[in-house]
């Protein structure tokens, strides 16, 4: 749903899909149909990123991939650009493909280009859920610092974040194996007051979270019927909820463990 290569292009896959979205309030639910049925304008160059009549959104991508130097150096990424060359440099010398042929490469963070080998990890050191909560509260914050300069160019529009969300799904490792449907949307971040507490008292109007890699592997398939939200739409009245809680990192489980 999110990999494509522009901003704007990505916008539109979340503006366009029919996904399964959650919406806790009327108000909520009617904030989702006046974003997907409003005519939106590519705004990247100046920011926020896309504007319609009434609305701003900021677009942002958060993951849990454990980084270096406060995530300067990320090591998915990193394989991931590795891949895409490879794939690029096969394209060219076969040569056989369509041209519009379109690519999307993950690498594998354990090969190490230099001896060729893969090197044997702990997925906990590729990627954890206070990896997760670290970068998101750097990525956020750095969007929370311009909302003076968004509502100076906007004043009267309502300003919203769309969060790519790129973390794989943890749930409380006491719960794994068994766990219900309830247990795994209450493990959502937006339920995570690590995460929704940077919004409480700031002046975002309403936040878009887009999951793209929550899987509960269910009878044998994938996800695709684990009736988890790939979308959730929180206004500002529903930051904290009565299920809102500070989740203690430890105790979460990447669900690729």
């Amino acid at each position: 749903m999110f990999n494509d290569e522009s901003e704007w292009e990505i916008f539109n896959n979340f503006i366009n899909g029919n996904r399964l979205t959650f919406a806790k309030s009327r108000a909520e639910k009617s904030l989702i149909e006046k974003i997907t049925s409003a005519s939106w304008q590519n705004n990247t160059e100046s920011r926020p990123d896309f504007i319609s009549e009434d609305l701003m959104i900021e677009m942002f991508e958060v993951d849990d991939i454990v980084t270096i130097k406060k995530g300067k150096k990320n090591p998915q990424r990193e394989a991931n650009a590795r891949a895409y060359r490879e794939v690029e440099k096969f394209i060219s010398e076969v040569g056989v493909f369509n041209e519009d042929i379109r690519i999307v490469a993950t690498g594998d963070t354990r090969y190490d280009p230099e001896t060729e080998q893969v090197i044997p990890e702990k997925t906990e050191e590729h990627h954890n859920y206070q990896a997760y909560i670290n970068n998101f509260k750097r990525i956020c914050q750095k969007h929370l610092d311009s909302l003076e300069s968004y509502r100076e160019n906007y004043p009267h529009k309502k300003l919203g974040f769309l969060i790519i969300d790129d973390a794989t799904m943890y749930l409380p490792s006491k719960k794994t194996p068994r766990t219900t449907l309830k247990d795994a949307v209450y493990s959502l971040p937006y339920y995570d007051k690590n995460f929704m507490s940077l919004f409480v008292q700031s002046d975002v109007d309403f936040v878009i979270w887009a999951f793209n890699n929550k899987y509960l592997y269910i009878n044998g398939d994938h996800g695709q019927n684990s009736y988890l939200p790939d979308i959730a739409v929180i206004s500002k009245d529903n930051y904290y909820t009565k299920h809102s809680k500070y989740i203690d990192s430890k105790k979460m489980c990447s669900l690729e463990e």
